[in-house]
């Protein structure tokens, strides 16, 4: 598993906030020592998912050489380190150039929740991290969005984890996973189903594998962690489950 791990995508709306969010948690359930950070200055949700006030100290004080990133991190009850960024500041006055220094001052591993598209600010998550996961949704032009991704992590020389295709259905009108690695030149490594419990958990502000454990999209992101750290992972048996509750 690398120290930090970049979650980027090409495209806004496929996820990849929620998806950061719960591969974080999930690492965190399996023994590791996470910090989640908002790098997406622009519009950072990260506090908004997980109902954390607004930060007073922020990723952009820290950049600015304000203040040490070790006041800026906050506990989470999840067991998560967050690092956040504030909506009040604006990311042209920030020196993100010092972001991979930063970051460099946090133990365990990172998970950096990236600003989506492929600008300057994407550039600077990717060159700071030691992977790439990108996160799409499986429809054409999210997908042909993604392989700019992973074609510019290969010019910045930084290998890609994976994809990983989020809110899938698995129906005729979405991509499969041979055609979305054959797009992206990159394998998919995790397939996260269209599952009502995300949204019931965002309404909760709660990540979906604390919120429900059985849930599709939890075992999924269990699978990824799983996966990422090179070990073995056995899901419920939801025949059981369901014999306890209907009991």
């Amino acid at each position: 598993m690398p120290t930090k791990l970049g979650i980027v995508s090409a495209k806004g709306g496929v996820g990849k906030t929620t998806a950061a969010i719960n591969l974080a948690t999930s690492l965190y359930d399996f023994d590791q020592e996470v910090t989640l950070v908002d790098a997406n200055m622009l519009n950072p949700n990260v506090s908004l998912h997980l109902d954390l006030p607004q930060a007073t100290v922020a990723l952009q004080h820290v950049l600015n050489s304000e203040i040490d990133v070790s006041h800026a991190v906050k506990a989470h009850h999840t067991g998560l380190k967050i690092l956040p960024s504030s909506i009040s500041i604006d990311a042209s006055d920030v020196d993100i150039c010092r972001l991979g220094e930063v970051l460099s001052g946090l133990d365990g591993t990172i998970i950096i929740d990236s600003p989506p598209g492929i600008g300057d600010n994407t550039k600077y998550v990717i060159d700071s991290s030691d992977k790439v996961v990108v996160v799409t949704t499986p429809d054409l032009t999210a997908v042909a969005d993604s392989a700019k991704t992973v074609k510019l992590a290969g010019k910045m020389n930084k290998p890609v984890a994976g994809v990983v295709v989020n809110r899938a259905r698995n129906d005729s009108y979405e991509l499969t996973t041979d055609e979305i690695e054959i797009i992206c030149d990159a394998p998919v490594i995790a397939k996260i189903p269209e599952d009502q419990e995300v949204r019931r958990a965002q309404f909760q502000s709660v990540p979906v594998v604390r919120y429900n454990p059985y849930a599709k999209a939890t075992i999924e992101f269990n699978f990824l962690a799983a996966k990422l750290l090179s070990v073995n992972y056995k899901p419920p048996n939801m025949l059981a489950v369901r014999r306890l509750f209907r009991f």
